[in-house]
């Protein structure tokens, strides 16, 4: 009889015993002087054998050489290995007094056992959150390189849109990540109409029966709800005229992309509210009404999203405030559509995933 200390790999050329030869072994829960729990095992002689059953050998093994064991168990039969039936590895150490786990070994751990995260994760609402608003938070940071890293946008243009525009690339993030608009363009919560796309028809053969198109059809939240159009360019696009001289002394010209994105989204919005009317009923899937479910257009909002804050800087880098003047009073009498630049979208979207992040690492603690 022994208490095993150590572990370590064998160098002796061992074969397999005979089945017929085999012992029964039994284990029993030991305590030694100290209190420390110990896993005692006796093997008896095989049954082939004359004498009567007594133990033959036994070892005992410590927590520490026990855990020792299984890791042996698994590398030897394999991690996931059906006979074992075990509960995947948690290999993962956290430092002595702390909480942070080696970032590689939980990577790891995650690639073997995606399901087991995914399992702990949707019992745990708070974990959950965190989740999503981490997701949320790298769409943002897409959003920013899109916006700052030319050869990034283009070559995120090249591949996957080759044979259409730069505003293609923009659709493509949006429709994917309605939830910018939602909280960054009104003091109200907009919701995409469609669950599928952003982008709809909005007359002609539309939502509500000659094709027109709006790049995002919203709708407010609440008991009322009302239609909310945008339309979306790009942030490469001027907002005031590329002329090297003002169009009169301190005043320049909003851009010809500008001033059409406005033409555009407003008759967008005259035709659908023409060919529509003040409501909207909805419809369910099979094309009958829901009952008291209506959606407004008295007055709908609409949104231009173009351009960039940034082409109103000067040669030095500094604001041109006579650009900048020109441009704010332009839009601010607007009185439809709300002008809206990609970077003052993207700050709103950071700052409200911040805001939600700072909330959340205060919940948990």
């Amino acid at each position: 009889m022994a208490r095993v200390l150590r572990l370590t790999p064998g160098q002796q050329r061992i074969e397999a015993h005979d089945v017929d030869k085999g012992v029964d072994c039994e284990h029993k829960k030991v305590t030694d002087d100290g209190g420390d729990t110990l896993l005692h095992l006796s093997t008896f002689g095989s049954k082939n054998r004359e004498s009567h059953r007594k133990s033959s050998q036994s070892l005992q093994f410590d927590a520490g050489i026990a855990a020792e064991l299984v890791d042996i168990l698994r590398d030897t039969f394999g991690d996931d290995a059906l006979q074992l039936n075990l509960q995947p590895r948690l290999d993962v150490a956290f430092p002595a007094g702390g909480t942070t786990a080696d970032v590689r070994s939980l990577a790891h751990l995650y690639r073997k056992n995606p399901e087991v995260f995914r399992a702990l994760i949707s019992s745990d609402d708070t974990a959950a959150d965190v989740v999503a608003l981490a997701n949320r938070r790298k769409q943002v940071e897409t959003f920013s390189r899109l916006m700052t890293d030319d050869d990034y946008f283009d070559a995120v243009r090249k591949t996957n849109f080759p044979n259409q525009g730069c505003e293609a690339v923009w659709q493509d993030f949006f429709e994917r990540n309605p939830w910018i608009f939602g909280v960054s363009l009104s003091g109200q919560l907009l919701t995409s109409w469609s669950p599928d796309k952003l982008e709809q028809v909005v007359a002609g053969h539309s939502i509500a029966s000659v094709g027109k198109r709006t790049d995002a059809l919203l709708r407010t939240s609440g008991r009322i709800q009302s239609m909310v159009f945008a339309e979306i360019k790009t942030h490469r696009k001027e907002l005031l005229e590329p002329v090297r001289e003002p169009y009169r002394s301190g005043c320049w010209a909003p851009s010809f992309e500008l001033s059409g994105g406005v033409v555009q989204i407003q008759g967008t919005v005259h035709r659908a509210v023409t060919q529509i009317g003040e409501r909207l009923n909805d419809t369910a899937a099979d094309g009958s009404d829901i009952p008291g479910k209506f959606t407004y257009l008295l007055r709908p909002r609409s949104y231009l999203v173009i351009g960039n804050l940034a082409s109103l800087y000067g040669e030095s880098g500094g604001e041109n405030q006579d650009k900048v003047r020109s441009f704010e009073l332009y839009r601010r009498e607007l009185v439809q559509p709300e002008v809206v630049t990609f970077d003052e979208l993207l700050a709103r979207a950071e700052w409200t995933i911040e805001s939600a992040m700072t909330d959340s690492e205060a919940d948990s603690r």
